[in-house]
């Protein structure tokens, strides 16, 4: 969240440059191009007024002193140009530019009056800033008629000066380089606003979120400590505590409610078990067995009470998780099983291979989650049948089946296997309804996931899946 304020910050103080420092560059290349344009249109005028009194005393010698230390103290091209013809000129490569297209159009437009502008080319190196300005000056050596005096003749000269544009392209790159650094200098600034901002508002979100990550995993007296910054961070960090007070409220008065009921509870059914047996021992001969379905019932209720204690118990836990070899305890549980499996006719084989595979899990969970579903196994599977573990390893994760030959059950109540207290209609009488419960909640707090798929002979395929070691 950090890097994406702050990417919109400086996304937006970019935009903001951008949209500045471009009209002010061109404003700025503009004013330095007519600044320069000025200069030598000023440079122009007083250049042709010195060579046009000079040719007007007939001191040409003089004119063209006047263009050679101009064009020497400048770095410009000068021509003085008398009817189409070159009269004087100074500056390197004069004669070359004088026969370029480009500049005799120049000169041809000039007779309509002053011209100034930036003569372009391939290179900008050699880009010309020129002035082309006509003079009148009265045209030596011309015979006198009947109609007009030799004073009153006069013939067109135009002045052309010219300096290389390359100085006011460097002025024009050094502005832009200044307002690049400019632009830089103030992108590095909204940078280091942006990320104060950006700190300020999400260091205490961060302090929030880790607050909920250590309530999420069990540490329920996890609070956020005082936090600065909007009032709308320090709203929502009330609400956080508020709201883990009072789910630690809730979790501490059911836990309490559990183990009150489940302490209550016991020594009663205990009683009435014990007065049960008594009463059926004193019962007459071939009469006992009337007593025995009570007795069966008094041990379910017990069970109900064991397993909605174990489930409480593991609601809200987050132990650290430990690495297991899933071989071995598949082939323990199956060995603890094996008595109570042929007493009821059942084969039990573990399918486990020698490699090993090592699961992910927190300590003494996958005992209990294998208990769980092995009981159901056995109970859903009939004399003659068979239960078997295995496990397998692929995509990082380790599955456990636990697959029964029994009658199976329907996609719906699969998919609703996992729901407390629901049960079947071909489950045993004698079920609680919690055993796949405690095996969801289990695996869940294992950081697995478990399900229900039908067997391939049918009967049910129950399956955990592992994080791999």
């Amino acid at each position: 969240m950090r890097r994406r304020l702050l990417a919109g910050f400086l996304a937006f103080a970019l935009a903001v440059i951008v949209l500045l420092e471009l009209p002010l560059g061109i404003s700025l290349a503009n004013n330095a191009r007519a600044a320069a344009l000025s200069e030598i249109e000023n440079d122009g005028a007083s250049l042709a007024l010195l060579v046009g009194a000079s040719l007007q005393r007939h001191h040409r010698a003089d004119a063209l002193a006047i263009i050679q230390r101009f064009a020497r103290d400048d770095h410009a091209i000068i021509a003085l140009i008398a009817n189409s013809h070159l009269e004087l000129s100074s500056g390197p490569g004069v004669t070359e530019e004088l026969v370029d297209p480009t500049t005799r159009a120049i000169l041809r437009s000039a007779g309509a009056g002053k011209v100034a502008g930036e003569e372009g080319s391939k290179d900008p190196d050699d880009d010309l800033l020129y002035v082309v300005i006509p003079v009148a000056v009265q045209a030596p050596g011309v015979a006198t008629t009947s109609k007009v005096t030799q004073s009153e003749q006069r013939v067109g000269v135009v002045l052309l000066v010219a300096e290389p544009a390359a100085a006011l392209h460097a002025q024009i790159n050094r502005d832009r380089v200044e307002l690049a650094l400019f632009g830089a200098a103030m992108l590095a600034v909204a940078a280091g606003i942006g990320t104060l901002l950006a700190v300020s508002l999400t260091r205490p979100l961060a302090k929030i979120e880790a607050a909920l990550g250590q309530f999420g995993a069990g540490q329920l007296g996890t609070r956020v400590g005082p936090t600065r910054g909007p009032a709308e961070l320090r709203v929502l960090r009330s609400t956080v505590n508020e709201m883990a007070d009072r789910i630690t409220e809730l979790l501490d008065t059911q836990r309490a409610f559990v183990a009150d009921a489940s302490h209550q509870l016991r020594a009663p059914m205990t009683a009435l078990r014990l007065r049960l047996e008594n009463l059926a021992g004193a019962l007459e001969p071939g009469h006992e067995e009337d007593a025995l379905p009570a007795i069966a019932e008094i041990d379910r209720l017990s069970r109900v009470v064991d397993g909605l204690l174990e489930l409480a118990r593991s609601d809200g836990k987050r132990p650290a998780r430990v690495a297991l070899e899933v071989g071995e305890v598949l082939r323990e549980r199956a060995d603890a099983w094996g008595a109570l499996a042929e007493e009821r006719q059942v084969s039990l084989r573990s399918e486990a291979t020698t490699s090993s595979l090592t699961a992910l899990a927190c300590p003494g969970h996958l005992d209990q989650i294998l208990d769980n579903l092995l009981a159901n196994a056995l109970d859903a599977t009939p004399a003659g049948g068979e239960v078997s573990l295995a496990a397998s390893s692929q995509d990082g994760h380790v599955d456990i089946h636990v697959v029964d030959s029994g009658a199976g059950m329907t996609a719906s109540d699969r998919a609703r296997a996992f729901d407390r207290f629901w049960r079947s209609e071909g489950a045993p009488r004698d079920g609680t309804g919690l055993g796949l419960a405690i095996v969801a909640q289990l695996v869940r707090v294992s950081g697995g996931t478990s399900w229900l798929d039908a067997a391939p002979g049918g009967g049910i395929d129950a399956v955990v899946r592992l994080e791999a070691r």
